[in-house]
């Protein structure tokens, strides 16, 4: 069973297993992380705690029944006794397993020989507390992922409210400590240019140097800077991915993308149109100004596999950068 968050991950998993073989094999499976929870363990053991079928989710952006006790499992975890949670069914599949006696682990051990969790940075709440279940259950787990993209998180629940973020680096090592895991780092790429990868490692400069194994030549290699006045021709020529922080940052391209939504998703070459902060991260080479979209700048640059393309028209502080053809 392959998982990730996003559906435009989950999409991505399913072009590159068709790039790998003209079909899918009957024993792989993929899906985003909340139709698993709802289909491969909510569902079938909703009996344990629940009385009435749940059809479907409701997505919470914030925190759901704040004032509702968990004894009050209707109320708690549903609206309309039907209808779960979003940032309550990881809880709610917890507790099943536990009034179950571990059933709803031991079925999910049977069902699938190994689960890989993409984007594993992503998880938060409860759901931390769901894949520690399934560790301590034996199930054969991979965990794949990057704190530095944490840009998303499956809910915002106070629970594990301290392994937010980069901070879910955190709880990765007290499970390597307790045995549960262990942690192998991954310092190379084989899709970002080596100075996409060096770009991008200067925003976490603690963090170990990433090795760029890519060796394609192309013709517009690496990290480019390209004046207002000249975008319509290099999108024309090049035809990037335009990436901006949100829609708030305009550009007449129907293309573009927000930062945050292009995680998972890569591309042959980008244009990142900066937000205030950005430009003065590009004009200062300070990443103070970006800190609060830190991840997302990290997400956008690294989409792309040859080159990268600032729109800027001023003088700039971040080494490694070419005015565009």
């Amino acid at each position: 069973m392959l998982l990730t968050y996003t559906r435009n991950n989950a999409a991505e998993f399913e072009r590159k297993l068709y790039e790998r073989a003209r079909a899918i094999p009957t024993h792989v499976e993929h899906t985003t992380w909340f139709a698993f929870l709802l289909h491969e363990l909510a569902r079938p053991y909703r009996p344990a705690l629940h009385a009435h079928r749940i059809d479907g989710l409701v997505w919470v952006d914030g925190q759901s029944a704040l004032y509702v006790p968990a004894s009050d499992v209707g109320r708690h975890y549903f609206a309309d006794n039907r209808l779960i949670y979003s940032d309550k069914i990881a809880k709610f599949v917890c507790e099943c397993d536990k009034e179950s006696g571990g059933d709803v682990l031991r079925r999910l051990a049977q069902r699938f020989d190994h689960v890989y969790v993409d984007e594993v940075q992503d998880m938060a709440g409860y759901d931390l507390d769901l894949l520690e279940r399934m560790l301590r259950a034996g199930l054969q787990l991979t965990l794949i992922g990057d704190h530095r993209q944490a840009t998303y998180s499956t809910n915002n629940a106070k629970k594990n409210a301290g392994y937010a973020g980069s901070n879910i680096a955190r709880k990765f090592r007290e499970w390597e400590k307790h045995g549960l895991v262990s942690l192998t780092y991954e310092t190379h790429t084989y899709w970002c240019h080596p100075e996409i990868a060096r770009l991008a490692d200067s925003l976490y400069p603690r963090e170990p140097a990433t090795q760029s194994l890519n060796t394609d030549t192309t013709g517009l290699d690496g990290v480019f800077l390209v004046r207002t006045a000249d975008t319509a021709p290099y999108v024309q020529a090049y035809a990037p991915q335009v990436l901006r922080l949100s829609k708030m940052t305009t550009l007449s391209d129907p293309s573009a993308r927000n930062l945050g939504e292009s995680k998972g998703l890569t591309f042959d070459r980008v244009l990142i149109l900066p937000h205030g902060g950005a430009k003065k991260w590009l004009t200062s080479g300070d990443i103070a100004p970006i800190m609060g979209s830190l991840a997302k700048m990290y997400v956008g640059i690294t989409r792309a596999r040859h080159s990268v393309g600032f729109v800027c028209d001023g003088a700039v502080g971040i080494s490694g950068t070419r005015w565009s053809p």
